[in-house]
């Protein structure tokens, strides 16, 4: 039975729901509520913040029964200048134009910034994408970067050690490790806060002038060309999944 106060913990919200089946964002499950297009047990539903125990509860949309999609995992190769969002009010592209118009809906797990490139995962399931960011999993994210010029070596202890920033936010140490070039390095987080390797690197003094993911724990972007995708394999999502 569903209930405007939550009083179990298989109780969700109504919208909260909605992401999790699959059928759409958060956001994108508010409008469809608010515009009348959801029913739970026969009736339309106006209020996202409906709760409701999914196990129990039916919903629909006009009539159609909703239930568990597909599971949809990808690992997409993200070119520079393409933005991680859904839309923009730029007029950017987003990797969402680097999918076909019709495909399911998908997020992205995590983000990349604009300015940089490589391994990106979408998927329509939250346990995944929930497994593969939370700080407590420590899932490692490893990039290739390019710096202005080469790391002292006080500096490379720095970045391991950990670090705090000018604004107070402690940072966790990084795995650092040499890529080829006298200015190029492969560095290793799993914390994976906003801009991390940019902030660390530059509060140093250095400049980061490219910065390219090369793999999210047992995933690896590996020869995936640049915006081209790929379903992941079994044992790729359950390494994310089983990761300890």
């Amino acid at each position: 039975m569903i209930s405007k106060d939550r009083k179990q913990r298989t109780q969700v919200s109504l919208a909260r729901a909605l992401s999790k089946l699959g059928i759409a964002s958060r956001a994108q499950a508010r409008r469809l509520i608010e515009e009348g297009r959801i029913e739970v047990n026969g009736k339309t539903a106006h209020n996202p913040g409906l709760w409701l125990d999914p196990r129990v509860d039916r919903i629909t949309q006009e009539g159609r029964l909703l239930g568990t999609r597909e599971k949809i995992y990808l690992a997409l190769h993200k070119p520079r200048g393409i933005v991680t969002t859904r839309s923009d009010e730029r007029g950017r592209r987003t990797v969402y134009d680097l999918l076909p118009p019709d495909f399911p809906w998908v997020f992205p797990v995590g983000r990349l910034d604009k300015d940089s490139s490589g391994l990106l995962l979408l998927t329509n399931d939250t346990e995944f994408g929930e497994a593969a960011t939370g700080p407590e999993r420590k899932v490692e994210k490893k990039y290739r970067v390019l710096l202005d010029r080469p790391l002292t070596a006080s500096d490379r202890r720095s970045l391991g050690t950990g670090m705090t920033l000018p604004d107070g936010t402690p940072l966790s140490g990084a795995s650092v490790q040499s890529g080829g070039g006298l200015t190029e390095y492969v560095i290793g987080i799993s914390e994976g806060k906003n801009r991390q390797i940019r902030k660390m690197c530059e509060s140093l003094g250095y400049e980061v002038q490219k910065l390219h993911r090369i793999s999210i724990g047992d995933i690896h972007l590996g020869d995936l060309q640049e915006g081209i995708f790929r379903n992941l394999s079994p044992h790729e999502r359950a390494s994310i999944l089983n990761h300890t």
